[in-house]
């Protein structure tokens, strides 16, 4: 048990050690010269990545469709692959149709997972509608760039996330709209004329049932819809009532 608890503490003192080691003796990167900063072949050293790119949402023209096409024309050998985060909204047409419609959730920025470097970056840039990759100025007075800086895989996972959320929510309204119409105008459509005696009906019955309880269903003046009959279906006013009859 001595010697167990010496290796411990033996073992616990050299991690203290490595843990307070000066910062002079830890490994550190190669510092780059100035040149070696600007120089974007060095971001394929990284290996593939996500880089956040701007791109124009004038209507008319999906740049987002354009630059992938783009780059799969110009580089089939390199495997990449363009997230633009995005949900589908549905929406019910007078005419009865679902028109669906993609909302983006980052308007203007779209992620793309490469390997980067200087010949695949200048391409992007320079494509119609692209504006450029998101990143920090690095260089001098003499020369300056906008060096792309690569975008944690834990925010894209997030937004992926957030994104599938966001889809639930919108399908969710949609269903909660549609039962809403169908429990208050989702009956079938009828003829005007069918509609208006159908609201006649449900006038006389209501009258009915309140002149029931009065003994004054019919009153002598009042405006009638003739629901049966050789007349069904003309409309007129009462000229005399039989009240003992109720007709």
């Amino acid at each position: 048990e001595a010697r167990e608890l010496k290796a411990r503490d033996w073992k616990e003192e050299v991690e203290e050690r490595l843990i307070h080691e000066p910062a002079r003796r830890r490994k550190k990167p190669p510092k780059r010269t100035w040149r070696e900063e600007l120089n974007l072949d060095f971001l394929a050293e990284h290996g593939p990545q996500w880089w956040l790119v701007r791109v124009s949402m004038a209507p008319g023209t999906d740049y987002v469709d354009l630059i992938t096409k783009a780059v799969a024309r110009r580089f089939s050998e390199v495997s990449f692959k363009i997230y633009n985060p995005a949900i589908q909204v549905k929406k019910r047409l007078k005419s009865g149709l679902i028109s669906t419609k993609s909302k983006p959730l980052h308007p203007g920025l779209v992620f793309l997972y490469c390997t980067l470097n200087k010949e695949l970056h200048d391409f992007i840039r320079d494509t119609e509608g692209c504006y450029g990759f998101i990143g920090a100025t690095r260089g001098s007075i003499k020369r300056q760039i906008k060096k792309p800086k690569p975008i944690p895989v834990e925010e894209v996972e997030s937004i992926i996330k957030k994104e599938k959320e966001e889809q639930e929510k919108a399908d969710k309204e949609f269903e909660d709209l549609e039962n809403w119409d169908k429990g208050s105008f989702g009956k079938p459509v009828e003829d005007p004329e069918l509609m208006l005696i159908n609201k006649i009906k449900k006038q006389v019955k209501k009258s009915t049932t309140k002149g029931a309880s009065s003994n004054d269903t019919f009153t002598l003046g009042a405006s009638v819809h003739v629901l049966s009959g050789p007349f069904a279906g003309f409309t007129g006013s009462l000229l005399e009532v039989n009240r003992k009859n109720k007709k």
